[in-house]
């Protein structure tokens, strides 16, 4: 029985094929990025979820407080606590100090900038809390010594040692910071760390833990440090005893505080971790949780609108079957079975192309996915289940309706009895909501693009454009001299060393006093330090007062005494000097221990994504460390860069050289953003194709049904623009309720989005307007392609009876 019906099943579709291939290509592109997306989400939401001890395993989290309600979180905290922890409180297991970084290595000498991998740097106490397969050598044996202790992946071994075993192998790095490259001994490989792990790694760079006294007067060196609690431990009450043994240790009038991060909350949930590379946002969750649901929504709205819409050419069909003898149990069952049958179809099809994108979306996101619906079976199996589901689902109602039909109605070809019956209704309230959905997706694309465009256009209050920048590094006591030989380049208008970069973090250094204002309140004033030239090379404004003379000491402070010297001069911006009271130049302020000489106007030293920050600028005498800025004129960026890499062999052999240009730097702040705007971008375009199905399958049913009418027309003398006017009104109102649905909806949704800027647009009205008209454009042309070809057939055959 099962058997005939999918012969019947596969004859019906076989036999209609452009109604079936909309119909599948519909299901196919709705399910395969529905796939795609539930993949994303998926993988998103494995993080660190594989860890044997990972419900044990806390990073810990320092909490300044700076008035009522305000706090500043940090992912670092003091490498003295660790001892502590370790010695006098019982409930800890290990602790360990783990960072991730990236760097260079050189694997020949024939190679000056070797290659680069993303680096884990752990104290050795760090086998206690991760599960490490070791493939070859002993790494977990320390190796004391000059030669640093380096473990390397599999993945690593294959890439760079593929024929030989690097176990005991030393190699050097590109130093950056270093005067001479240090040695590295590889101690062993282990298999690769999977990719679904904030710590994602290619090497493992093992040191004993830092014996560091914790400071009673809370200073002390800042890292990454994580706890192993012992199974059992009420992570609550031990951050109270926590917290309250410290408020007792310390003196300090305004203790942190700490609180315990689970290692499974450390992706998601880590917007206050700067230097965290690895980490995503819960709200994308939602959001692509979301796209993903209202994507699979009009794949099944199409299924349904273009199921009903073919009802009319199935009436005598369904009549003869009853008169026959088919009851509507059977004619139900016949009907799931074929949306079965089409499900089955569109969901291989969407399998293949869901294959096929895999990879780019995997170069997309940046790594690979650990779990996926071809690698992992059980949500293989869930899939399949989820589309027999669906296809069930959303196959009852057309069934319900092609076989609750009255015989004698059927076989006079009458499908509906009035005008304003329920099927009427439901079919247009489906196109209603189809493109609504769309709208919705396209007004938040355009949301999300004026954001990004906004954030990269804006005015920063310095001049990003043509500069670039040599990345830090220790410029061993040549940096006058070859900032001076640089300037000689043809193209170079300016150049500054500074210990701040664009891009990186609001300053080197902050400095917590209390608000002016408000005194039971705290802000952070940030510094920038850099040499005299610095104003300068940013193009920064100045508003009042002198900017830095480099022949003078207070300004251009000397290196051995610049942690010293408090009668330092500095610029303050025109927000921070408003913030301190501090109109009055050359006057001492002893709250940030500085002589203000000049106010210039201000910037933006951090992310849009923040308030502006009030900001101190320094200027120190030949920096040992820091990065170089370098003005450019345009046309020239080929020609200086090029001089800047012969230079730098000659004064800096062994040091790695690393360029980027500054508006490169600013613009990946923002990279997140940008990755949304091309997900929006792409399903935009999605659900505009998949609403275009849906409603060429209600104009189809539409011209089917008043065929003679358009016959009876023409033969009265109607054109073919006023057949097409007649079908469009109908469905541009049903285009304009849309409208008026999702408009109201999307500017709610888009303004919380909004609300993570602290600069932002408005959404102007000419959005909604936008959106409005192509979502018009779409129907129109799609109701005009169906509409003409029926008010262009030949009347005598619209007519005729049959």
């Amino acid at each position: 029985m099962i058997k005939n019906y999918f012969k019947v099943a596969w004859r019906t579709i076989t036999k209609n094929k452009v109604y079936s291939i909309i119909n599948i290509l519909g299901l196919t592109i709705g399910l395969s990025a529905c796939m795609i997306v539930a993949t994303v989400v998926i993988d998103d939401l494995s993080y660190d979820r594989q860890w044997s001890k990972g419900d044990d395993l806390y990073r810990i989290i320092s909490v300044n407080k700076m008035g009522d309600g305000l706090y500043n979180k940090s992912q670092s905290s003091f490498a003295g606590l660790l001892p502590v922890l370790q010695k006098d409180f019982p409930e800890v297991e290990a602790t360990a100090g783990i960072s991730s970084y990236s760097h260079r290595w050189k694997l020949n000498e024939a190679d000056p900038n070797g290659v680069e991998a993303m680096a884990l740097r752990a104290d050795t106490t760090f086998w206690k809390m991760l599960d490490i397969s070791v493939l070859n050598g002993n790494p977990g044996k320390y190796i004391a010594g000059d030669n640093i202790n380096m473990i390397i992946t599999e993945g690593f071994r294959k890439k760079y040692f593929p024929n030989e075993n690097p176990v005991g192998k030393i190699i050097r790095d590109v130093p950056t910071y270093s005067t001479k490259a240090t040695p590295y001994i590889i101690t062993g490989v282990i298999k690769d760390l999977p990719a679904n792990t904030i710590m994602r790694t290619d090497v493992i760079i093992q040191v004993e833990p830092r014996n560091e006294e914790l400071n009673k007067k809370q200073w002390g060196t800042f890292s990454q440090n994580y706890v192993l609690f012992k199974p059992g431990t009420d992570i609550k009450k031990f951050t109270s005893k926590l917290n309250q043994w410290y408020a007792g240790f310390v003196e300090d009038k305004n203790p942190y505080q700490f609180e315990f991060q689970s290692l499974k909350d450390c992706y998601l949930h880590s917007d206050f971790a700067s230097y965290q590379d690895v980490k995503s946002d819960y709200k994308n969750i939602l959001i692509l949780s979301g796209i993903a649901l209202l994507l699979l929504i009009i794949a099944c709205v199409n299924f349904v609108n273009l199921g009903t819409a073919r009802a009319i050419y199935r009436l005598k069909e369904t009549g003869m079957r009853k008169i026959l003898g088919a009851g509507r149990t059977q004619l139900i069952i016949q009907f799931l079975i074929e949306s079965i049958l089409f499900f089955l179809i569109g969901a291989v099809l969407a399998t293949l192309l869901y294959s096929i994108s895999l990879n780019p979306v995997e170069n997309f996101m940046g790594h690979r996915f650990e779990k996926n619906f071809l690698s992992t079976p059980a949500l293989f199996a869930v899939a399949f289940a989820g589309i027999i589901l669906i296809s069930l689902v959303t196959g009852l109602y057309p069934a319900w309706i092609l076989s609750g039909f009255k015989p004698a109605a059927t076989l006079k070809g009458k499908l509906f009895a009035g005008k304003y019956n329920t099927q009427h209704f439901v079919r247009k309230g489906l196109v209603v909501l189809q493109f609504a959905i769309s709208i919705f997706v396209l007004i938040a694309l355009i949301v999300v693009q004026n954001q990004v465009s906004y954030m990269k256009q804006k005015d920063l209050g310095f001049n990003k454009n043509n500069l670039l920048n040599i990345s830090s590094v220790n410029w061993n006591g040549k940096a006058q001299t070859f900032k001076n030989e640089l300037r000689k380049l043809p193209g170079v208008g300016s150049a500054s060393i500074s210990t701040w970069v664009p891009g990186q973090g609001a300053g080197y250094m902050s400095r917590e006093i209390d608000n002016p204002a408000r005194p039971n309140e705290k802000i952070n004033v940030w510094y920038i330090n850099g040499d005299a030239d610095l104003p300068q090379t940013l193009g920064l404004q100045l508003k009042k007062g002198r900017l830095f003379d480099p022949q003078l000491k207070t300004d251009a402070v000397p290196p051995d005494s610049a942690d010293k010297m408090e009668m330092r001069s500095a610029l303050l911006t025109a927000y921070t000097a408003k913030l301190l009271h501090a109109q009055a130049l050359n006057k001492y302020l002893s709250n940030v221990k500085i002589v203000p000489v000049g106010i210039i106007a201000d910037f933006n030293n951090e992310s849009l994504k923040k308030p502006m920050q009030p900001t101190i600028i320094t200027a120190e005498d030949s920096l040992k460390y820091g990065s170089m800025m370098v003005r450019v004129q345009p046309g020239m960026e080929r020609s200086v860069t090029e001089g800047i890499n012969k230079m730098w062999r000659s004064f800096f052999s062994e040091n790695l050289l690393e360029i980027k240009w500054v508006d490169d730097m600013v613009n990946q702040q923002y990279k997140a953003e940008s990755r949304l705007q091309k997900i929006f971008t792409f399903f935009s375009t999605l659900t505009m194709l998949l609403a275009a199905l849906g409603i060429f399958g209600l104009i189809m049913q539409a011209t089917a049904q008043r065929i003679k009418e358009i016959g009876v027309r023409k033969v009265l003398g109607a054109s073919v623009n006023s057949i097409v006017r007649l079908f469009s009104i109908d469905f541009l109102k049903l285009i304009l309720i849309a409208i008026v649905i999702a408009s109201p909806i999307a500017w709610w949704l888009m303004n919380k989005w909004l609300l993570d800027f602290a600069y932002r647009i408005t959404i102007n009205w000419w959005v909604f307007l936008v959106t409005g008209f192509v979502a018009i454009f779409i129907a129109l042309l799609t109701i005009s392609f169906q509409a003409i070809k029926a008010a262009i057939a030949n009347p005598v055959k619209s007519l005729r009876t049959e």
